[in-house]
């Protein structure tokens, strides 16, 4: 008898077994089926259609955003903080958006560079050619010639330019957060008091 119900047990594993390898097998198949329909679809493509054209401001003012007394980004008519999330469901057009308004903040950096710091923008190296690689540099005035002290700022990585520390901290907090200017002012005054004898 006992063999009996082991034969039995034996038959239904093989056969549940065999099941599950036929549901098994057609689930694969529907999964292949799935990834070739998926592959023929440009998921890109697809967003695109319902997204406005990539084209942003050029400036500041026509983002209708401005820095105020604190340093703080702020839209012109409403007072309220750079929202990223302008357009619901517009995910690549919002990122798009922001980075665009970051370059603009780039160069807005630099002038503050060298209006508010009185630095020189500088090409290096000096002496290159035409389709040499190159850069540049911020330096104060006597940078070069100074023997007393160099301070170096070196600005972060990726899409962060000279005088920034994080241009995320420049539109959701302030200047004095994503910028190097505080520091490079304080650099400037401590110099001032070395030079004059004054404590630092």
């Amino acid at each position: 008898m006992l063999a009996k119900h082991c034969a039995v047990l034996k038959s239904l594993y093989t056969l549940l077994s065999i099941m599950a390898h036929v549901a098994g097998q057609e689930d694969r198949e529907k999964t292949t089926a799935l990834k070739d329909l998926l592959s023929r679809i440009d998921l890109d493509e697809l967003m695109k259609k319902d997204e406005p054209p990539l084209t942003f401001p050029a400036t500041l003012e026509e983002f209708e955003y401005a820095f105020n007394q604190k340093g703080q980004l702020r839209h012109i008519k409403t007072g309220e903080a750079f929202v990223f999330n302008a357009r619901e469901d517009l995910h690549r057009w919002n990122q798009k958006r922001y980075e665009a308004l970051g370059e603009i903040l780039t160069q807005y950096v630099y002038e503050l560079l060298e209006k508010e710091c009185s630095l020189t923008k500088a090409i290096v190296p000096v002496d290159t050619v035409d389709e040499e690689a190159s850069s540049f540099i911020f330096h104060s005035a006597d940078a070069l010639t100074n023997p007393a002290k160099l301070l170096v700022l070196i600005q972060g990585s990726g899409v962060v330019r000279a005088g920034q520390w994080a241009r995320r901290l420049i539109i959701n907090q302030d200047l004095d957060s994503g910028t190097q200017i505080p520091f490079i002012t304080r650099a400037m005054q401590a110099l001032g008091r070395w030079f004059s004898g004054g404590p630092y």
